[in-house]
């Protein structure tokens, strides 16, 4: 069976919550908004192309499941690993800076 979109490659293996569901998620984009030393660095990782997007975030993921940062926000960065997610991300970060 089939399903749309496109899936994370590397990243976690469990099944993942809807993106709209992910409070954490949710949360680091507001604190993004909010946070220019945590915007500026999402920014420059969320502006790489997607191969080197991925490899940077699945660094940053494997470093922190080692340091055991919460699982909610390892989760949440994953969701980056998504060309989709990415890009839209990438907006949301910028239209608050032209805001």
């Amino acid at each position: 069976m089939k399903t749309k979109g496109k899936k994370p490659k590397g990243g976690l293996k469990s099944q993942k919550k809807p993106i709209v569901n992910n409070e954490t998620f949710i949360y680091l984009m507001k604190v993004a908004r909010e946070e220019p030393d945590i915007r500026n660095k999402l920014k420059s990782i969320l502006k790489l192309d997607s191969f080197n997007r991925q490899s940077i975030l699945n660094t940053w993921l494997h470093d922190l499941k080692l340091q055991g940062a919460p699982r909610d926000f390892i989760e949440s960065l994953s969701y980056f690993l998504d060309d989709d997610i990415a890009e839209k991300a990438l907006e949301i970060i910028l239209e608050y800076e032209d805001a």
